[in-house]
């Protein structure tokens, strides 16, 4: 027998009795047991608004936000660390300025409308977000050529 049939068959038995199944896991930090998650140090947070910043994507399901920071350089994809970025709420108001370490930036915001600005390169790229509904990924490319020096013979 199959373990998905016998999976099957427990649960149909326990509704049966009556009993209720346990609730499914609803985000990533649903799987970490209790006694870990106790340890964990607690996600950085500046004013409203929470955020991990680096090189960890695994959490950003629990995000409605997801920044990711990309240049490429002659056909070569390349992860960016210490991209300063800033985010404006409607009101132009900062509610986040910082530098993001790695290449993805997540972060828990009030619901609204904002403005995301990514600094690389002597270049400012901003973005418009909104907050409240779908998770928003963002994605930050930056496409640079180097020019090729010709042979000096």
């Amino acid at each position: 027998m199959r373990k998905t049939s016998f999976l099957a068959t427990t649960a149909a038995a326990l509704a049966a009795a009556g009993v209720q199944a346990a609730i499914p896991p609803q985000s990533a930090s649903d799987l970490v047991p209790p006694a870990y998650r106790a340890a964990l140090p607690p996600d950085p947070q500046q004013g409203e608004v929470t955020y991990i910043a680096g090189g960890n994507k695994r959490a950003s399901q629990d995000f409605p936000l997801e920044l990711v920071f990309r240049q490429t350089v002659n056909g070569k994809v390349k992860d960016l660390t210490h991209v300063p970025l800033k985010i404006t709420d409607a009101s132009n108001k900062v509610v986040f300025q910082g530098e993001s370490p790695g290449p993805y930036f997540i972060a828990r915001l009030p619901a609204g409308r904002y403005t995301v600005t990514a600094h690389w390169d002597d270049w400012d790229f901003s973005k418009n977000v909104t907050i409240g509904g779908d998770r928003d990924r963002v994605m930050f490319a930056w496409k640079r050529e180097t020019p090729r020096v010709p042979n000096a013979t």
